[in-house]
C-alpha cells in the first residue's frame, strides 16, 4: 500500500484531535501516526489486509507492551485509546477517500 505522509498526517493530527475530545485529555499526534505505522506493518506481516480492529487491537497492545518507550505499565496506553483510535482513522480514511474494507469486529473495547 502506498502511503502518502501528508495524508497520514493530517490524520494522524485530526485523529488526535477527536480522541483527546472523546477522552478528555491530550493524545499527541505522534501517538496515532505510531498507531497507523505499527497497524500497517502488522497487516503487512501477517499478510491480514482486513484485520479486524479488536484483533488489531490486542496485535497493536502486543506490540507496545513489547516496546520500552510506550508506556503501557502506567495505564497511558491502553486497548480501548488504541480502539478508538483505529475507529477515527476509519473516519478519516473515508473522508479522505481511502476507505478501507475490514472484517466486522469480533469483539468490543
Amino acid at each position: 500500500m502506498m502511503v502518502d505522509e501528508n495524508i497520514e498526517q493530517e490524520g494522524a493530527d485530526w485523529v488526535a484531535a477527536m480522541i483527546s475530545d472523546q477522552f478528555e485529555s491530550f493524545v499527541p499526534s505522534m501517538f496515532c501516526d505510531m498507531v497507523f505505522a505499527t497497524e500497517r506493518q502488522i497487516r503487512a506481516d501477517s499478510g491480514d489486509a482486513a484485520m479486524d480492529h479488536a484483533t488489531m487491537t490486542d496485535r497493536l497492545m502486543e506490540a507496545f507492551i513489547e516496546d520500552p518507550d510506550v508506556p503501557t505499565d502506567n495505564g497511558a496506553v491502553m486497548p480501548n485509546l488504541i480502539f478508538e483510535i483505529l475507529h477515527w482513522e476509519d473516519q478519516f480514511r473515508s473522508m479522505a477517500g481511502q476507505e478501507r474494507n475490514l472484517r466486522p469486529p469480533t469483539g468490543q473495547r
